[in-house]
């Protein structure tokens, strides 16, 4: 009986010993998917499998303003966009640090027609308040284009400042 009892606790041990290396598996996995050392993994934007078009396509016009502390874009060729999603990414120097940063949008040109970006701030506004980021790095335009034919796209463009 008693080696009965002690069968069944190695048993149980190696059960539970192979559930939690399954377990430690999994999670390193779940963890290191999809990381590319070679990608830029900051993005929140998920583009990196989309198919790419060239900036042209869309007819992706940028505008930076003069004094250099913000930028818009337009798309002039957009009859058959349904929806954009973008990040604007670029370094900012803080405290003699260089911080990457990013701005986040969208625009829904199937319902409303709009297919142009007012300027969007390098830095933060409030109460028409604006404090700017010293920019120390070029800028990146990233698009995920939704076509009216259900395909999505990913779009990107450097702007020099």
């Amino acid at each position: 009986m008693e080696r009965l009892k002690n069968f069944k606790h190695k048993k149980l041990a190696a059960v539970v010993a192979v559930f939690v290396l399954l377990l430690l598996a999994g999670a390193v996995l779940f963890l290191t998917r999809n990381q590319n050392p070679a990608e830029d993994t900051t993005s929140m934007l998920q583009t990196q499998n989309l198919p790419s078009l060239k900036p042209e396509d869309i007819g992706m016009v940028v505008t930076v303003r003069s004094d250099k502390k913000a930028l818009m874009f337009a798309l002039t060729k957009a009859t058959d966009i349904k929806h954009v999603s973008y990040e604007i990414d670029y370094n900012k120097e803080l405290d003699g640090q260089t911080i990457p940063e990013g701005i986040l949008g969208e625009m829904n040109i199937a319902e409303d027609g709009i297919t142009k970006t007012d300027y969007r701030p390098f830095g933060t506004c409030s109460s028409g308040v604006c404090h700017y980021d010293k920019v120390v790095s070029d800028i990146t335009i990233k698009l995920a284009v939704d076509k009216t034919d259900g395909k999505t796209y990913q779009v990107t463009k450097v702007v020099k400042l």
